[in-house]
């Protein structure tokens, strides 16, 4: 199984953005995958209703029984984050990640709307601007989902300079 990451075009730093993992039977070979592809922290954007519709309940567990390190912000489907110092603090953990070498993996329902969002926190704190440019190359879809999520980077992006 290969899974879908899309890997942003950053010398130096292993970040990508994904939909979310297949359930059911599936899942355990595609953390299994991530885990092959060198994925050290995966972020889960869902809401619990989203975990439960999704059968990804177990999402957690597996990871950490393979090593992978998972963090979790649920934001709305299509929405923007409720809590910016949660953001803040989310993007600044994963920055230093990421310059510590680690590969990191973001994801949200289609890995396009949410994922994208936090992903270009990340690439703010990391100094790296065009963050959307930059994730719709490696995505192959225009991002960010809405207009008030690229509204929700502009004041992210405020509050950090």
């Amino acid at each position: 199984m290969r899974p879908d990451l899309y890997w942003l075009p950053l010398p130096g730093y292993k970040l990508a953005i994904m939909p979310r993992p297949r359930a059911g039977d599936w899942l355990a070979d595609e953390i299994r995958a991530w885990q092959q592809q060198g994925i050290n922290t995966v972020v889960s954007l869902l809401e619990a209703s989203e975990v439960h519709e999704l059968e990804l309940g177990e999402e957690e567990r597996l990871c950490a029984d393979l090593g992978i390190r998972f963090l979790s912000l649920p934001i709305p489907d299509r929405g923007i984050p409720a809590h910016r110092p949660a953001v803040r603090a989310l993007a600044y953990t994963l920055a230093a990640q990421l310059q510590a070498g680690a590969s990191v993996a973001i994801h949200c329902r289609a890995g396009i709307g949410r994922s994208s969002l936090i992903a270009a926190c990340v690439l703010a704190v990391l100094g790296i601007g065009d963050e959307f440019a930059l994730i719709s190359q490696a995505r192959g879809v225009a991002v960010p989902d809405t207009e008030q999520q690229a509204a929700w980077l502009v004041g992210f992006r405020r509050t950090e300079a």
